[in-house]
């Protein structure tokens, strides 16, 4: 455990004074269909009850349609309750891993994630991995022990969920037919972040659930990309922009045989208190400049965000992603836990190839207006992922 310097909160309040109106397409009244796609933003729907609409999370096991209405998420459901957590106020916790054996005699095909979290949860990674490897009882276990940290749990076998910043409740939800295929024999395996930023204890537990549906049902199996820039030197007092340009297109070809077509299905950004922005854009071509995803602020909400129809990227040599940050410190702001920051995606496309993209330096830049900028070389690492058994062979 850590003592914080720096207690991180975040409050965010949707809604207006407007009266009931009458309900439009959906059920939704005129305001809430004005405000949906702010809910969507935060995987949420709209209500109105009399003091105004407002934007509210979907019960559980159903997930919003881009109408507003919350339905059930399809699929065999497996759900996993991970050990009770406790932490004391203000106070982070690192190092500790949590693993969830399958016992699947078959392969699944996971068309949708669902996580419930009431331990104060900051961020998660989920992985998959055979379960002949990182080897020991089920629960909570030191990463050290098993020697596991993210990389090699998504080389071992892939990944198959990351949580938004603080999100109690997060839906990954892909089109009908799109899915990820974790392998037979399979464990899953995440890392544990708990942040408490309360003055009172923190006790809770996660919950996890794959929604797995039948082959003859599969359309398109997804590889996972992900993009972070480590090379943050944010500057004290002053509102700051990263940017990483990600090209993969050469080292795509000579893999596949064949020009850069992914098409991105799903894209979850990741950053702390301070970030103001996240963005994902197309990098070259006819639609160089094109937003992939474009989200601002922070809120401890859920904002992963799927596409349907996917996002083509053909055409494109890569991406363009970066970050922009507000800090109030006198002091700078570098990458890492605590108080200090980062600026990364998780994405899942249909694509023959994954990626791994990295910035790790900051390099002034013309200052664009009162925004100071920066940039660096991006370095990417691109293996082939083989489609027809999409997350490893058994």
């Amino acid at each position: 455990m850590r003592k914080l310097t720096l207690l991180l909160a975040a409050t965010w309040t949707l809604g207006c004074g407007a009266e009931p109106s009458e309900p439009q397409g959906g059920g939704l009244s005129a305001e809430c269909v004005q405000l949906l796609p702010n809910c969507l933003e935060n995987q949420q729907t709209c209500e109105h009850p009399a003091a105004g609409p407002r934007c509210v999370p979907c019960p559980a096991a159903r997930y919003p349609e881009d109408d507003g209405s919350c339905v059930l998420i399809p699929g065999q459901k497996l759900s996993h309750d991970f050990p009770e957590l406790t932490t004391p106020p203000g106070e982070e916790s690192l190092g500790l891993c949590r693993s969830w054996t399958l016992s699947n005699d078959a392969e699944l095909w996971i068309n949708a994630v669902e996580l419930e979290q009431t331990e104060s949860s900051h961020h998660s990674n989920w992985t998959f991995v055979p379960d002949d490897q990182f080897t020991g009882p089920d629960g909570v276990w030191p990463c050290k022990e098993r020697n596991y940290d993210q990389l090699t749990g998504a080389l071992a076998g892939g990944v198959i969920y990351a949580q938004s910043t603080q999100a109690v409740r997060e839906v990954q939800k892909f089109p009908a037919g799109v899915v990820v295929r974790i392998p037979p024999r399979s464990r899953i395996i995440s890392d544990i972040h708990v942040l408490n930023t309360t003055p009172k204890e923190a006790k809770g537990h996660a919950k996890l659930s794959l929604y797995a549906i039948d082959l003859a049902d599969v359309t398109v199996k997804l590889a996972p990309f992900h993009v972070t820039y480590d090379g943050l030197e944010i500057p004290p007092t002053a509102t700051s922009r990263f940017t990483g340009e990600c090209a993969i297109d050469e080292q795509f070809e000579s893999i596949a045989g064949r020009s850069l077509d992914m098409k991105v299905y799903y894209v979850l950004p990741h950053t702390h208190a301070l970030g103001s922005r996240f963005f994902l854009e197309h990098l070259g071509g006819s639609r160089d400049g094109e937003t992939v995803i474009d989200v601002r602020g922070f809120n401890g909400e859920a904002r992963g965000r799927r596409y349907d129809p996917p996002v083509d990227m053909t055409g494109a040599v890569g991406l363009r992603f970066g970050c922009e940050f507000d800090n109030p410190r006198s002091v700078p702001v570098g990458w890492g836990f605590d108080d200090q920051e980062m600026c990364e995606a998780l994405g899942f496309a249909e694509s023959p190839v994954a990626f791994e993209s990295r910035v790790s330096a900051a390099h002034p830049g013309p200052n664009d207006g009162a925004v100071q900028t920066f940039s660096a070389p991006c370095q990417s690492i691109v293996f082939p992922w083989d489609q027809s058994k999409v997350g490893g062979s058994p």
